[in-house]
């Protein structure tokens, strides 16, 4: 929105800057050629001042100028309509106004694009209603982790790939999506409350939280994601308690060929959550039998 009204205001002072151009190089030629060639070489100056020289010395200019013309010009013996005079005196600093103001708002519109580019470029790599790193940080960390898990000689490294997605969260971004980012900052909440400092934790997207664990025992990381699914039943949206889905990866020197990039651990904890409901029924089923 700020970026159309600057272009708009923009390119409205160009016009006015060339059509006042225009008309003083018009209303000059009506007179003799002296005239048109001193009203050439004002608005020239003009232009050049407005464009090449800082603000505060283009202001003293201006009034230097302004009151060396009206001194030759007002005061002089100068055979001239008294029109053309006060045309002649204002054609420097209006023009020169006209092009300071135009320099500014292409400033500013170069400003805003470099701003933007920040900004397109934070918001990727930062999720702004979690306050975690997205999908791209993820990427980088993994790619580190791996290595050392591959290549360190002197120990064994291993990896703990969790993914944790909240279910039917699109039904509730579509109808409440105030409630559905509040919801992403509880969720986010736990994690950071829950897990520990060393593990990282990630939003990519879609109600979907990865955390990557590096070389945690297999009691420390079973207790810290029971501490987790407790956090995270006792969340509610309205009246309602949200469902989670859990994925789980577990990543060392034997099977780290298998997974080199991020995307392949993705589908595979995809695959992972999609079986989780009816695991989760078969056991209710069966202590229901």
């Amino acid at each position: 929105m700020i970026r159309r009204h600057i272009v708009g205001f923009g390119l409205t002072t160009l016009f006015l800057r060339g059509a006042l151009i225009a008309v003083l190089m018009w209303w000059a030629g009506n007179y003799s050629t002296t005239v048109a060639t001193a009203m050439l070489i004002l608005v020239l100056l003009g232009n050049a001042a407005g464009t090449l020289i800082s603000n505060i010395l283009l202001s003293w200019l201006i009034i230097g100028l302004s009151t060396i013309g009206i001194a030759i010009l007002m005061m002089g013996y100068v055979v001239m309509t008294i029109p053309i005079k006060i045309g002649l005196l204002l054609a420097f600093p209006v023009c020169a106004s006209l092009t300071t103001l135009s320099r500014s708002i292409l400033s500013a519109w170069v400003g805003i694009d470099r701003n933007c580019s920040e900004i397109n470029s934070y918001v990727e790599h930062y999720d702004q209603i979690t306050k975690l790193h997205t999908k791209y940080n993820a990427q980088k960390i993994y790619k580190k982790a791996l290595r050392f898990v591959m290549e360190d000689q002197c120990d064994s490294q291993w990896l703990n790939i969790t993914a944790i997605h909240w279910s039917n969260n699109r039904q509730i971004r579509q109808f409440h999506k105030r409630a559905y980012n509040e919801m992403l900052r509880k969720i986010a909440k736990v994690l950071k409350d829950d897990r520990l400092p060393s593990e990282a934790l990630y939003y990519i997207g879609h109600g979907t939280f990865l955390i990557i664990s590096f070389n945690l025992t297999k009691q420390t990381y079973d207790h810290r994601n029971a501490l987790t699914r407790q956090s995270l039943q006792k969340l509610k949206i309205g009246q309602a308690t949200p469902q989670f889905k859990w994925g789980t990866k577990y990543i060392n020197k034997d099977n780290a060929a298998k997974f080199p990039e991020l995307k392949e651990i993705i589908r595979h904890l995809n695959r992972d959550m999609e079986t989780d409901p009816i695991v989760e029924y078969m056991k209710e089923d069966n202590a229901n039998g």
